[in-house]
């Protein structure tokens, strides 16, 4: 065993923010990407969606291995003649945005508040810089092709487009104030002020230490980011506020530069790739999609193709067509669904031995000598996917763990080994999900209950958990199916498909996991979930399902279905 060795090999696999891997170049040589790739599905089929000509969103939680897949179709795209790739790290942008300040900026008048002149000009401010950022990789993607060489276009010259770009960049660096933005700040301020009014009287205290005149809120209570986003609620205002800054943005001339470098270096497209996408919040990713997205994919006349990555439950697609775009989901129910969950385990599994295969032997290691020998190593690997759910930032986790708990120590890994760090992972990082002041967990758009209620929720199901362990081992319930089992795993349960919303908050943090779409013995469709293994682990509940097919439903018996327990729940706690 090599400990240091072992040590960068989980290292490479909990990798966070864009997966080029450049800090392993040393030791896997150029593009270590491409050395370590390993498709989720067979014949790189999920790389091959990406690169197909139809514009792809790539959804998948936390650390699925969307920047991964990215990363590795650049390098694909970058090998072609006949494609322009570019990369927009939406995060980082949004990340400045947020916590810069404007410079000081003119009043308008009482007609436009100061916090709404604010927020608009830091928005418009970020989504300048995407488009910025679009056209300095679109110029360096060029200059690196060398292009300009291949330039055979009439009329105008290489200098001309470049010193448009140029020009446009500048222009977009502004972002400055236009006229025709006035009267919809105007009626911005007036829905707030009217609200405003109406919260105070309601609860006789308008928040923020401003005193409420009758012709609003005072000078001392300008609007906040959060009453900007509360009036763009509306409908009505929303529509006019985003068509009046798509119009404050020159697109028509984008478009136009786009098309001459296209057409006249005899290419086919230019891809975009939109990485961390979801990392916005909806309105600021409502305003992306509708002023930034919606013209490079309807306006382009398909030679623009965009390729975002995403998370469930938190993807707004506006005006582009969800129907006519591919969506490659990366979770395990959904990549591997199969009508037997023991088909959808096995390729899962299959996936995870080429991974760690793979990754192992690209450090110059063999996967085999770091586990327990007494234990046939396809066990380690089905134990290190039921803790995963293959999702490799967990995986990497995880072996992260065992390295601190064993292989510095010079012992190798044992399934003790694997569940204890899956605990320690739930018990350290997962939990921490519920402390209020964790700013860095993101919720779905749709949610349905505040975090509190999330974890009583969570609360709610670990105690019905054991209820039914209960009655299980009592024979309050089953029959005779339960008949011979010493110890009845109880991590999964049934919910109908209306309900499985319900849960996208606990889902998008991985405290419990879809495990696979399914349907009662009434036959109404519905969904299984799974506890996430660390929290069983913490708990003291057993996980998975007994082996033989006489359980293959095991998930669906009458005692798993929690759907009346999850109605009883919501129906006694304020949303």
């Amino acid at each position: 065993m090599k400990p240091e060795k072992f040590a960068r090999i989980a290292e490479s696999l909990r990798q966070y923010r864009r997966a080029e891997l450049k800090e392993f170049d040393g030791e896997l040589g150029d593009d270590p990407v491409k050395k370590l790739y390993v498709d989720p599905l067979p014949g790189n089929a999920v790389l091959t969606s990406v690169l197909s000509s139809n514009t792809t969103f790539l959804l998948g939680r936390k650390g699925t291995g969307k920047s991964t897949i990215i990363a590795r179709a650049q390098i694909e795209l970058r090998g072609r003649q006949d494609s322009i790739s570019i990369y927009i790290d939406v995060k980082s942008l949004y990340d400045v945005f947020s916590t810069s300040s404007t410079t000081t900026l003119m009043p308008l008048g009482q007609e436009v508040d100061a916090g709404v002149l604010k927020a608009h000009m830091l928005r418009k401010t970020f989504l300048a810089s995407v488009l910025s950022e679009l056209l300095k990789e679109v110029d360096d993607v060029c200059e690196r092709m060398s292009l300009w060489d291949r330039w055979v276009g009439p009329g105008r010259s290489y200098q001309d487009i470049k010193k448009k770009i140029s020009d446009l960049r500048s222009g977009l660096g502004k972002a400055e104030l236009k006229d025709t933005e006035i009267p919809v700040l105007q009626a911005i301020t007036k829905k707030y002020r009217q609200r405003a009014q109406s919260e105070q009287g309601e609860s006789g205290n308008f928040g923020g230490g401003g005193s409420v005149s009758p012709i609003g809120p005072s000078a001392q209570a300008n609007a906040s980011v959060g009453d900007f986003e509360k009036t763009l609620d509306d409908r009505e205002i929303y529509e006019d506020y985003s068509e009046v800054v798509l119009r404050s943005f020159p697109f028509a001339e984008i478009l136009a530069d786009i098309r001459a470098i296209i057409d006249s270096c005899g290419l086919k497209r230019l891809v975009v790739f939109f990485d961390d996408f979801s990392e916005l919040g909806f309105i600021d990713q409502r305003l992306f999609v509708d002023i930034i997205l919606t013209p490079l994919n309807n306006s382009s006349g398909e030679l623009v193709k965009l390729k975002i990555a995403g998370y469930p439950g938190r993807v707004y697609y506006g005006k582009i067509d969800s129907t006519k775009v591919d969506t490659i989901a990366l979770d395990f129910c959904d990549l591997y669904e199969d009508v037997e969950v023991q088909s959808m385990e096995r390729s899962a599994i299959d996936h995870l031995q080429r991974l760690l295969d793979s990754r192992f032997e690209a450090f110059g290691e063999r996967l085999g000598d770091y586990f327990d020998e007494k234990v046939p190593l396809e066990q380690h690997v089905k134990l290190l996917f039921e803790a995963t759910f293959n999702v490799p930032r967990l995986v990497g986790a995880l072996l992260h763990i065992c390295y601190l708990d064993s292989i510095s120590k010079g012992m190798r890994i044992t399934g003790q080994s694997i569940r204890l760090a899956a605990r320690k992972y739930y018990e350290s990082t997962i939990y921490q999900y519920f402390d209020r002041m964790n700013r860095f967990a993101l919720e779905p758009f749709e949610n349905k209950l505040d975090r509190h209620n999330q974890q009583a929720l969570l609360k709610c199901l670990i105690g019905q958990a054991r209820e039914v362990r209960a009655a299980i081992s009592e024979g309050r319930v089953g029959g005779s199916y339960f008949n011979g089992l010493s110890l009845a795993p109880v991590s999964h349960f049934f919910v109908t498909a209306a309900m499985a919303h319900i849960f996208q908050s606990l889902e998008s943090n991985f405290l419990l996991s879809r495990y696979k779409n399914t349907r009662d013995k009434d036959g109404k469709a519905g969904v299984v979930f799974a506890l996430y293994y660390g929290l069983t682990e913490s708990e003291r509940i057993s996980w998975g399902y007994p082996a033989g097919r006489d359980y293959r439903n095991y998930f669906v018996q009458r005692c798993f279905d929690y759907s009346a327990v999850v109605q009883n729940f919501l129906a006694k706690n304020q949303t």
